[in-house]
């Protein structure tokens, strides 16, 4: 069985910096995703007491209006910032895919 430290000192400095940021992106993602999640109960909790009421109708054309194709392309952008002119980039995305996985 391959381990993740065979598959990284065969990818080198690439596959090192790759899974960092992998391993980054998923902390700081789940971190977004969790507060996004307190401030949907705290709404849904306000709503349910009559205190506050949402237009949920209004909150999913913001979403999927011109901000939708915005974040769709964020990634790619990501993607070629983290890749800018990095010469091992192979064994970064390797890196990347595997601290994205774990």
């Amino acid at each position: 069985m391959v381990t993740l430290g065979t598959v990284l000192t065969t990818l080198g400095v690439g596959g090192l910096l790759g899974y960092g940021a992998g391993i980054a992106i998923k902390t700081v993602t789940r971190l977004v995703g969790c507060l996004i999640g307190v401030i949907f109960i705290l709404m849904q909790v306000l709503a349910y007491y009559g205190i506050a009421e949402w237009h949920w109708d209004r909150v999913a054309d913001v979403v999927t209006g011109p901000g939708a194709s915005a974040a769709h392309s964020a990634g790619s952008a990501l993607w070629k910032i983290l890749t800018y002119n990095l010469p091992f980039g192979g064994g970064f995305a390797a890196g990347f895919y595997l601290g994205m996985r774990r």
